[in-house]
């Protein structure tokens, strides 16, 4: 890496913080299911909305990965904030389905382009600094931010309902432009790329393209890596995602829901805590571990005794997250960075074609 003088990692460190505290609280966004239904929109019609979002991010994630690693981590992220503001301000806006699914495409594109890219710029970020070594632990702290401002905003549903779609998507408005601001703070890390003029780009992304499918050929590694992550997040995903039905049934009273998912977004949280430790087993030992307590955890989720749920929901998030951020980090060290966001974003794609088949699979476990 060379060196830039202006680059502080410091102030670098605070802007990819507010960055991500931006991205985790979203009024709106994190009750978007329910606003639809009080809106008057059907349960298939959510579910149309929630398949296109994911055709969109599966098609769009090897191409976003390969922009941030062509036009810069920098402009990639402001890209992706201009994406969140154009998805909620459609959604505030629209009188109809076909708006409400433009907003759903803008917001695939949105994470597509954040996929990967800010894992990247953390890295290349450090390693810039020389203090690659901490990247664990930073972003261990990057993920409590997000997922305590995530549970935040889950605190909040019942405001958010009350206040009704328009006025809450305006809110998240307002802090998507402050992510905005704070993808301004950013300073691009210095790379052994160089800058690119717009007719090199064609040339840049089959060369990044070639690049990144013969390391991933030769590191079956890092492929191993991806796909176990995969597998083992998609699990867990789909555990807490089809435990809040339950919850919502064996919560005592309607008011108790917001702070019951609250604390169930405490569990990804407290993975800065765990990923240390387990990150001193080998990769196998460690994935295997959390696969089989995903497992326990998905069974226990189909029960309807609230303690159970919540400890099954607190755990299954605990052990997704650990389990992300010890494969980011091997991962990391394994990629060049002149590939290393369209890399990571291979990695998320594996994450979706695993929650493709395993989706209806669930949902069948837990009917």
């Amino acid at each position: 890496m060379q060196k830039n003088r202006n680059f502080s990692l410091p102030r670098q460190k605070r802007a990819l913080l507010m960055l991500e505290a931006s991205i985790g609280f979203r009024l709106a966004g994190s009750v978007w299911v329910l606003l639809l239904a009080a809106r008057g929109f059907s349960l298939v019609q959510v579910g149309l909305a929630e398949g296109l979002f994911h055709t969109v991010s599966l098609c769009g994630e090897l191409p976003s990965g390969m922009l941030a690693d062509v036009l810069g981590r920098k402009k990639t992220l402001l890209m992706s904030q201009v994406m969140f503001l154009i998805s909620a301000l459609l959604m505030a806006a629209s009188h109809s389905f076909f708006g409400v699914c433009l907003s759903m495409v803008f917001q695939a594109l949105a994470y597509n382009l954040l996929s990967g890219t800010d894992e990247a710029i953390t890295y290349d970020s450090m390693l810039q600094a020389g203090e690659e070594g901490g990247y664990l632990r930073f972003s261990s702290l990057q993920n409590t931010v997000a997922r305590l401002t995530g549970g935040a905003s889950m605190l909040l549903a019942g405001a958010a309902l009350a206040l009704g779609y328009r006025l809450a998507y305006l809110l998240d408005v307002i802090v998507i432009l402050m992510g905005l601001f704070a993808t301004l703070c950013l300073k691009e890390p210095q790379g052994p790329e160089v800058k690119r003029h717009l007719k090199d780009i064609p040339g840049a992304l089959l060369h990044t393209i070639k690049e990144a499918a013969a390391l991933l050929r030769s590191d079956r590694t890092a492929v191993g890596i991806m796909v176990l992550n995969a597998a083992v997040g998609a699990c867990a995903t789909l555990t807490c995602f089809f435990l809040q039905q339950r919850v919502e049934a064996a919560v005592p009273a309607p008011a108790l829901l917001g702070p019951a998912l609250f604390l169930l977004s405490l569990g990804g949280g407290m993975a800065a805590l765990a990923a240390p430790r387990l990150d001193r087993l080998p990769y196998g030992k460690a994935a295997a571990l959390t696969g089989a307590g995903v497992v326990l955890c998905a069974c226990l989720a189909r029960g309807s005794l609230l303690p159970v749920l919540l400890g099954a929901g607190l755990l299954a998030a605990l052990l997704n997250d650990t389990l992300q951020l010890i494969s980011d980090k091997r991962l990391n060290g394994r990629f060049p960075s002149a590939q290393r966001a369209t890399l990571i974003s291979v990695s998320s794609m594996a994450f979706s074609l695993f929650m493709i088949p395993l989706s209806p699979v669930f949902g069948w476990f837990f009917s």
